[in-house]
Order: C-alpha cells, then sequence, then structure tokens
C-alpha cells in the first residue's frame, strides 16, 4: 500500500489551484476531502482536474458561508479520483471565492509504457 498523504486546501483564484504538484512518473490519487467556502464567501462550484483536463463533474458550494461538501469513498481501496501519470491535481473554481478544506491522497508509481 503507498503511503497516504494529507494537505490543506487553501485556494481563493478562478480557475486552476494547484493541490499537489506534478511528479514525473506518478499518478496522484485522491482518497478524500474536504470543501468549504469561507465565511460570507460567494456561491461557488469546484471540480478536480489533472492539469487541465476534468477528472471529477463540478460541485456547487452555496452562499453565505454554509457550503461544504466532502467525500471519502466507503470502499477500502477505491478513490475519488486520479490525474494522468505526471499530471498536477488542481482544484479548478468557477470564481474566485475562498475555500478551504483538507485532502488525502497517494502518490504512486507508474512504470514507462
Amino acid at each position: 500500500m503507498n503511503a497516504r498523504i494529507s494537505a490543506p486546501i487553501a485556494v481563493s483564484s478562478s480557475g486552476n489551484n494547484a493541490i499537489v504538484a506534478a511528479v514525473a512518473g506518478t499518478i496522484i490519487r485522491v482518497i478524500g476531502y474536504y470543501v468549504g467556502l469561507s465565511a460570507g464567501g460567494a456561491a461557488v462550484a469546484f471540480k478536480f482536474r489533472s492539469a487541465d483536463t476534468d477528472i471529477t463533474g463540478a460541485v456547487n458550494l452555496p452562499d453565505g458561508g454554509d457550503g461544504a461538501y466532502g467525500f471519502t469513498p466507503p470502499i477500502n481501496g477505491a478513490c475519488v479520483c486520479q490525474t494522468a501519470k505526471g499530471e498536477a491535481l488542481n482544484l479548478n473554481l468557477s470564481g474566485a471565492t475562498a475555500v478551504g478544506g483538507w485532502i488525502v491522497y497517494e502518490q504512486i508509481s507508474v512504470s514507462p509504457s
């Protein structure tokens, strides 16, 4: 089993926001996450991306600081999504709103094909 790593999410720019940097020859597998708006934040949608490619659909967070969403698969060994080999994991926001939370992920070495 690969080591699970946790990292904070603290982003606020519209478009792609780097969550985990790309590492040559590895994929980034998201095991779980929690994302929420800062108090008083405007409504925003978020989605995970492998570099510039969507790897989840958009999830809408309502305004007023009450918007939050998280997910951890109930099945051991399952994942939420994963990047392509050698690509960064980005959190894409539909607008410039402060979003915070955490992510749990694994980095998995992939043999050259």
